[in-house]
């Protein structure tokens, strides 16, 4: 079937309307707007009371906050409804009074997590903090404290009629519902976890804003970040992720981030939790600081003006997991001053050649961190969590694409030498067609895989391109162009393969019985490489992005199986080389003919052989032995061991069939014949082609018969000379060299040197047209 360009063009703008996103908000029907408006009423209810709240009184009306601990303890199914009787909302004490902490994880906090004090002017904590973390997280306690119950406004539920069009009003609880599975819950005792800190500093001030704006003005000693933190078990067959705000307080290095759902309003109650440990001047100054940093980033984002529906079904989707409240403490980089770290700062952002030591720059680190979650009554904690600044892991990955663009000109050059040695289509026929397509599919996922990355991390844009187009030259241009050569020498090659070999067929019994074949052009199967080739791409490229979503255990066992099958890539040039039955290097040495010489030469060249495989190898061998890569891959040096005695065995193998010949490991008797060129011809053959000459004409005579004898050469298509044949009926001709001419399988005779010269350049009868096999 074809497709025209208009209805192609047709064809993607339906599926740019189908995909695409509403604009503005994504309001598409009266109930989505309605929705909206209700969520909008509700932010702005609860900043109001925010903006009223002080330091010394109690949360109001603001979901997820209506009730503490205490309230759970002395009565488990209480309602979280605003106002509580009994609740005193006009004070404010740090405990499970008035807390969704017990008090025994706010003394924890206090005493072992945030253990700086905020007047140590002697400990100085980077300012900038952009960064990813790893390290492991413990199950501290499961089902031992209260859970909180949280109701969820009604609203946020889904249409479920496109008649609707007015959302239901109130509050229930998700554990009332019939439709509820049970919460998220984490249920592993160790596992790893790995934190993202980015820095906010500029935010959108509508929807349909192209700037940003700054908000903080108190940009020195506060920070507003967006953190993500996903942590799993060991298998990662359990896996959570949070993606939410938090507030880094730079003078004593304390990191408070909470969880976003439905249920939970966290933004509102971050100067509460701030104060944790602090005595009553204090908790006083970092809650108006706290405050006027939430105030200020509210009002210059238009928080609620510009709300989405994607955000409330987020909100709404989010709540079916645990809320976490994240207590980090940093460490401490008092071996520089302000004035050193504001100049790594500035040169980090900025290059411009300072006097800053950027390479002893130590890692953003963790030293202590609770992780508690008020609904699943969980805690969590994690110790010495560390990553290098994201400035410093770019510089790294920018210098390491750089190698990168390096291995792939040297593979280039190699390539460029390897079609050189094979610039004939006899020599490029003994090339395997599947060797160069594995090594040309990894080529080509990387090129799609550094394409995709070019677009998320624009400040590795031009590194990234320029990976890209490398590995897009040396896969789509050199290697599926070297493929097609091969492809074409080799595509009316008759189906012989190793088990050929060792069932002992006999392929040149079988040449007569073929059925003529036509021989593509180049056009069309460089058409049907390239569109075969894109396939296999694309398809490959999902299968490994989709991999990195499945549990540990499985997706390593694929990792290791792909790349041990994707570095066999010797193994079908060892089978392609015992078809074509390569002589050993002594025989080829002993060949006195320049031409013959030529035609059985080793079909790689060695250089190539040796450089692909280190290139290849290098990469592996990096992740797999070095533990702090730029992809913080695990380390396995026993299977880069057994990988690399694979190659190794690979290459001995190609390197003994050099020495010894191609077909040594097969029995004598098993091994077929191909096609021989040289040999007798009959009368019956010289009769068909019209070769029999006048014997009155000639004036020969037999020695051993009285019939006249016929003239027993025959003209070269190719230099219109005379050829002297052996005739199997005339004993006088048996004198003549088979080794001067060559039969044809179509039975056609030309003298040797000429045909091996035609066949240097095309595998096709100069007379008739038909493939001929490779001698």
């Amino acid at each position: 079937m074809e497709i025209d360009g208009n209805t192609l063009i047709f064809i993607i703008l339906i599926l740019f309307l189908f995909f695409s996103s509403p604009g503005g908000n994504g309001v598409t029907s009266q109930y989505e707007f309605n929705q909206i408006s209700l969520f909008s009423q509700q932010l702005s209810t609860e900043y109001s009371s925010f903006k009223n709240q002080t330091y010394d009184s109690n949360f109001r009306n603001i979901t997820g906050f209506k009730l503490s601990y205490k309230d759970i303890v002395n009565d488990p199914m209480v309602n979280a409804t605003y106002p509580i009787d009994s609740k005193n909302y006009d004070q404010w004490y740090n405990n499970e009074s008035y807390l969704l902490m017990p008090d025994e994880i706010i003394n924890t906090i206090s005493d072992s997590i945030w253990n700086y004090a905020n007047d140590d002017e002697t400990n100085i904590f980077p300012p900038i903090i952009t960064s990813t973390l790893l390290g492991t997280i413990n199950l501290k306690s499961n089902n031992k404290y209260e859970k909180i119950r949280m109701p969820i406004s009604n609203f946020y539920e889904p249409s479920r009629d496109f008649s609707e069009s007015v959302p239901p009003l109130g509050e229930s609880y998700m554990d009332d519902w019939d439709d509820f599975n049970e919460v998220h819950n984490v249920s592993f005792p160790h596992g790893d976890i790995k934190i993202q800190f980015t820095h906010i500093d500029k935010v959108y001030t509508n929807l349909v804003s192209k700037k940003k704006k700054y908000f903080n003005s108190q940009d020195d000693d506060w920070k507003l970040l967006n953190v993500k933190i996903d942590f799993t078990d060991k298998n990662e067959k359990e896996k959570h992720t949070v993606n939410t705000f938090g507030i880094y307080d730079i003078r004593s290095g304390r990191i408070l981030a909470m969880s976003e759902s439905a249920k939970f309003h966290s933004l509102f109650s971050f100067p509460h939790y701030l104060g944790i440990g602090r005595n009553k001047s204090s908790q006083k100054e970092i809650y108006e600081r706290a405050k006027k940093l939430i105030t200020e980033y509210w009002e210059t984002s238009n928080y609620v003006d510009t709300l989405t529906m994607g955000y409330l079904d987020t909100f709404y989707r989010d709540s079916e997991k645990c809320e976490f409240m994240m207590f980090f403490q940093l460490k401490p980089w008092n071996q520089y001053s302000k004035d050193q770290l504001k100049l790594i700062d500035d040169e980090l952002k900025w290059p411009l050649g300072r006097p800053a030591n950027l390479s002893h720059v130590p890692d953003v680190e963790v030293t202590s961190g609770l992780i508690y979650s008020p609904d699943c009554g969980i805690s969590l904690s994690t110790k010495n969590t560390k990553g290098e600044r994201y400035e410093l892991k770019i510089r790294s990955i920018r210098f390491h694409l750089l190698c990168g663009i390096i291995l792939f000109v040297a593979q280039i050059y190699l390539l460029l030498r390897q079609m050189q040695h094979t610039n004939t289509p006899s020599s490029v026929n003994k090339i395997s067609f599947y060797s160069f397509c594995m090594i040309n599919l990894v080529d080509g996922c990387l090129a799609t895989l550094y394409f995709m990355s070019a677009t998320l991390l624009p400040e590795l844009y031009l590194p990234l391109i320029l990976s890209a187009f490398s590995s897009f030259i040396l896969a789509s241009i050199f290697e599926t162009r070297y493929l097609i050569c091969v492809y074409a020498s080799q595509v009316n090659e008759r189906n012989v393969g190793i088990m050929t070999l060792l069932r002992g067929s006999n392929p040149e019994g079988d040449v007569n019985n073929e059925r003529p074949v036509v021989i593509p052009d180049e056009a069309s199967i460089s058409s049907s490489l390239y569109g075969r080739f894109a396939f296999t791409l694309i398809l490959f490229t999902f299968l490994i992005l989709n991999s990195m979503s499945w549990p540990r255990n499985i997706r390593i066992i694929f990792e290791y199986s792909l790349i041990f099958i994707l570095n066999s890539y010797w193994w079908p040039q060892i089978f392609r080389n015992a078809i074509k039955g390569i002589p050993s290097r002594r025989e080829r040495e002993r060949i006195s003919n320049p031409t013959n010489r030529r035609q059985y030469k080793a079909p790689l060249l060695w250089k190539f052989i040796i450089g692909t495989t280190i290139i290849r190898t290098f990469p592996i061998v990096y992740f797999f032995t070095y533990s702090s890569n730029i992809f913080r891959h695990h380390k396995d040096i026993r299977f880069v061991v057994i990988l690399s005695l694979w190659l190794l065995f690979q290459i001995a193998v190609l390197y003994s069939q050099d020495i010894l010949g191609a077909r040594w490991f097969l029995s004598q008797h098993t091994i077929p014949e191909g096609y021989s060129y040289f040999k007798p011809v009959s009368l019956v053959l010289l009769k068909e082609h019209g070769n029999i000459s006048d014997p009155t004409a000639s004036g020969a005579t037999s020695t051993t018969s009285d019939h006249p004898v016929a003239t027993t050469s025959v003209d070269c298509a190719i230099c219109m000379s005379e050829v002297s044949v052996y005739v199997e009926e005339l004993h006088e001709t048996h004198n003549v060299d088979i080794h001067d001419y060559m039969v044809t399988p179509c039975n056609h005779i030309f003298h040797t040197a000429c045909l091996e010269n035609w066949m240097s350049y095309k595998l096709q009868c100069p007379v008739c047209r038909t493939p001929l096999p490779p001698s």
